[in-house]
């Protein structure tokens, strides 16, 4: 609130049509871009490690499945 106890509305940024359509060449172009680039080997490892990580878990958690069903 204000001082004279209203509340101010909040102010929408603008920007004009034109400079709005060019952010989003520029942003197309970019990702566009970056999607073609391939994916470097640092992170082809971390998902390897991380998908085998995932399996050993789903396994681990069935095998503890399996010992709580036998009791």
């Amino acid at each position: 609130m204000t001082e004279s106890g209203q509340k101010e509305q909040p102010v929408e940024p603008t920007l004009e049509p034109l400079l709005q359509a060019h952010i989003g060449k520029q942003l197309r172009n970019m990702y566009d871009a970056m999607t073609r680039e391939p994916v470097p080997d640092r992170f082809k490892l971390l998902l390897d490690r991380l998908e085998a990580g995932e399996e050993e878990d789903a396994t681990t958690a069935k095998a503890g499945a399996d010992k709580a069903g036998a009791v």
